[in-house]
């Protein structure tokens, strides 16, 4: 058996929470939340309320700039596509984070339930809380001080065998106990380039100057190329929301699985970066989350109820008896990126979509119509548009920041 293998000695793992971004729980509200499951604390199903309409609040106060999204719960039916919910955003809300000291840092809104606010470091003499305006009423979390972080010690990748998936794990460790608790998300970038080079790559249209591919202004006559990048860079946030402990664990530490790619997902064929991020959270916050998703596997159903003692730490000061879902903690942030290159062989070859339909197949088998979202590659034939337009799909011409060349 041939190993690909990065680790470290004597790792003791533990068992990881599934969830769901921060971006797909704030559009869906509680509805991604219930459709998750963990087996954490015991938890007894008591007082079913129906969740239709009840405001959702997610994210964390922490360094710099803090994200709270905003939803309002919807009950669906499993034949609704649960990821078409911009319908239940919430975009039209006052948010803004207080400090005790009666400092102040208003959101901006984004528009899509978003919301960031700049509120720069974290005092950790002082406490800080949420408030939100929303249809004339107001709700606040508690004030809380901000919990220190540890930093993360590693990520790193484990592939078992040349066919098997790589797996990304995160190790950190918290001194003398002082953080028990963990939550983590993270951000995924890969390079893409096309399996096939359009026509008007080579010469500028204008002057029939030779272009290099990075090209997109002529640098004879100066025009604006309008064609098709060779190389392109695609960004996602994770669709995870990621809780840990390390009540069980030796010295504090704690190794949790983060992501799984297949070894023949695109994302592997040249460079992959992650980056996560780490907050310490309570055990209030971390037993809210992981009853919430007890409730999940309970129940069975994906939209339809939830307990009335599953409380997070958010309140309705206009009308108390006003139900709100959500848990805002206050934390710092730790950080850390991971690259894997193509040269640390993780990827491996599949049948490609991307073959090229000839012009007698077009003639023969497709009686002369050319299948929808194909592209003519001159003296070839028809190619699915993304194998010659590695924007097609949502990737951008556009280089992020520090991104190692990789030819």
């Amino acid at each position: 058996m041939q190993s690909v293998i990065k680790s470290k000695p004597n790792m003791k793992f533990t068992h990881s929470i599934p969830s769901a971004s921060p971006s797909l729980w704030g559009r869906a509200g509680v509805g991604l939340l219930l459709i998750l499951s963990a087996c954490i604390t015991e938890f007894e199903i008591k007082n079913m309320d129906e969740v239709e309409g009840i405001l959702v609040v997610e994210g964390i106060i922490t360094d710099d700039e803090s994200v709270i999204t905003l939803s309002r719960s919807k009950g669906l039916s499993f034949r609704d596509n649960p990821f078409d919910l911009s319908p239940y955003r919430v975009t039209d809300a006052k948010v803004y984070i207080e400090c005790d000291d009666g400092a102040q840092w208003d959101a901006t809104n984004q528009n899509s339930g978003e919301y960031a606010i700049q509120n720069g470091k974290l005092d950790p003499e002082r406490q800080y809380r949420l408030k939100i305006i929303c249809e004339e009423h107001e709700y606040q979390s508690e004030y809380a001080s901000p919990m220190p972080t540890p930093d993360i010690d590693s990520v790193f990748w484990i592939k078992s065998d040349k066919a098997q998936p790589v797996m990304i794990h995160l190790a950190t460790h918290a001194p003398d106990d002082m953080v028990q608790y963990y939550r983590w998300t993270y951000s995924e970038e890969w390079e893409i380039r096309p399996k096939h080079e359009a026509d008007d790559l080579g010469v500028c249209g204008v002057c029939n100057t030779f272009l290099g591919r990075r090209d997109i202004v002529c640098p004879n006559c100066g025009y604006e190329l309008k064609r098709l990048p060779y190389y392109c860079w695609k960004k996602v946030a994770s669709k995870e929301m990621l809780l840990g402990s390390s009540e069980k664990t030796e010295n504090g530490r704690v190794t949790e699985k983060i992501a799984e790619i297949k070894a023949t997902d695109i994302r592997l064929e040249i460079m992959y970066r992650i980056d996560v991020r780490q907050h310490a959270i309570s055990k209030r916050a971390h037993d809210y989350f992981s009853n919430i998703k007890k409730n999940a596997r309970q129940t069975g159903e994906l939209f339809a109820h939830v307990p009335s003692e599953i409380k997070g730490n958010i309140v309705c000061t206009t009308n108390p008896g006003l139900t709100v879902i959500g848990y805002v903690d206050v934390s710092t942030v730790a950080n850390k990126r991971m690259y894997i290159s193509y040269l640390d062989n993780a990827f491996e070859w599949a049948m490609s979509y991307c073959k090229i339909i000839t012009n007698y197949e077009i003639l023969s088998v497709y009686r002369g119509i050319v299948p929808p979202e194909h592209t003519y590659v001159r003296g070839q034939g028809y190619v699915y548009n993304a194998c010659v337009d590695c924007t097609y799909e949502g990737a951008t011409k556009y280089i992020p920041d520090d991104w190692p060349e990789t030819y």
